[in-house]
């Protein structure tokens, strides 16, 4: 989970507004007294500098709906002018800014439920990002000042706390780390392959003889690899005979090169130069890894039978279509099809074959490997985090925001400072 996407959003807005401004910035926003608190949310009062950022964060979100409509980059007038859902944009922007804001109350209101408590590391984090741009135009000039920036990045990282407290290991809704294991290798695997290819460097098909020469090679690795007596030996033994092809490869380059210069009446010389060093001795210490490759099972999406295609398709398309399909049907192979440390012969497509073979995941889910802390936060994520959000909104559902008007008038999105 990113803790500053919405920052990194906020920020993108500006730099669209600067590409094509169309009027004169206004004066920097004051708050006062009276439009301090933009809206109260369950006796929550949100401070206008949130709100204001969260406005921010809106016009960017349709700034970038113009921008993909168009193809180009709207003006701030262009985005003023453009409805959204059938709203005018000050009333879309500020009806998501109150949904941000919603949110915002949540994750207080729920990390103060839960007992949470930011580490001194994260405080520092908040307290480091906060003072390298508080500064910023786009803030300062729009009445976000350092205390709002505080909060909205506190907020963030609240929110994880929150995810974590419920769905992280061993939590009320989450699940033991031997569970989570389990799910990392139902979904992933780990391979060794090298590609032959039947055209050549450029694109053309070999003749029949080239192509019977090196099906013959490609079934020959696979009974070399076969051979082997251990796992470890066939592992390594599929990067020998990868360097075995890739030479046989560099070598009939070079013959084809020399033939066409020589039919063009071109002298070619070959220079060879050997390299001896006497005296010295040199370790060298390689990952065993490092030509292996980690694979994700893909998720089977459901086709509408319904769904009417486009009759007119290009070439293009038709051709990502092909490509599209020979990856999913490897990836079916891989997972359903291929078993452990048996070497095979591999058709990806109608140019390419694989010597391909499959090694146990659970070799490599150490702290040091694949099992650290970002590969457990990042399944946490993928797992729990759709569960996550729907709790938060279930908890959003009962707020009623309490707007202060006077605010929502002063604060109007079109009145902030959009042309940085």
């Amino acid at each position: 989970m990113n803790k500053f996407n919405k920052f990194a959003a906020a920020a993108a807005a500006f730099a669209l507004a600067a590409a094509s401004a169309s009027c004169s910035s206004p004066e920097a926003l004051t708050i006062g007294k009276g439009t301090q608190t933009a809206l109260t949310v369950d006796g929550y009062e949100v401070p206008a500098g949130v709100f204001i950022y969260n406005e921010l964060y809106a016009y960017n979100t349709a700034a970038y709906e113009l921008y993909g409509q168009n193809g180009k980059m709207p003006t701030v007038d262009e985005v003023k002018d453009h409805q959204f859902e059938s709203m005018d944009a000050t009333d879309w922007i500020q009806d998501k800014a109150t949904e941000q804001c919603l949110d915002f109350v949540a994750n207080e209101k729920e990390f103060e439920k839960i007992g949470g408590e930011l580490t001194q590391e994260e405080l520092d984090e908040i307290k480091e990002f906060v003072s390298a741009n508080s500064s910023q135009a786009m803030f300062a000039d729009n009445g976000v000042g350092a205390e709002s920036l505080t909060k909205i990045m506190s907020n963030n990282y609240k929110r994880e706390a929150i995810f974590k407290h419920y769905y992280g290991i061993d939590a009320e809704k989450g699940c033991s780390e031997d569970e989570l294991k389990e799910y990392f290798q139902d979904k992933t695997t780990r391979i060794k392959y090298f590609s032959v290819s039947m055209t050549d460097e450029n694109g053309e098909a070999f003749g029949a003889d080239e192509k019977r020469r090196l099906n013959n090679m490609v079934d020959d690795y696979v009974k070399e690899i076969n051979a082997e007596s251990s796992n470890a030996a066939k592992l390594k033994k599929i990067d020998e005979c990868e360097k075995e092809y890739n030479e046989y490869v560099e070598k009939r380059n070079a013959e084809a090169a020399e033939k066409a210069a020589k039919e063009a009446g071109v002298t070619t010389t070959t220079t060879t130069t050997a390299t001896t060093t006497a005296g010295s001795t040199t370790t060298t210490t390689t990952d065993p890894y490092a030509n292996e490759v980690t694979v994700t099972k893909r998720t089977t999406t459901t086709v509408d039978p319904n769904a009417t295609a486009d009759v007119t398709t290009t070439t293009a398309s038709e051709e990502a279509k092909a490509s599209q399909k020979a990856y999913e049907d490897y990836n079916d192979y891989v997972f359903d099809e291929l078993g452990y440390y048996t070497a095979e012969k591999y058709q990806y497509d109608e140019n390419t074959v694989y010597v391909i073979i499959k090694a146990d995941i659970k070799d490599r889910m150490t702290s040091a490997d694949l099992w650290n802390e970002n590969t457990i936060d990042s399944l946490l994520n993928e797992r729990y985090y759709s569960d996550f959000e729907d709790m938060m909104k279930d908890i959003v559902k009962g707020y009623v925001p309490e707007k202060n008007s006077s605010a929502y008038r002063k604060f109007t999105p079109f009145k902030l400072n959009l042309n940085m």
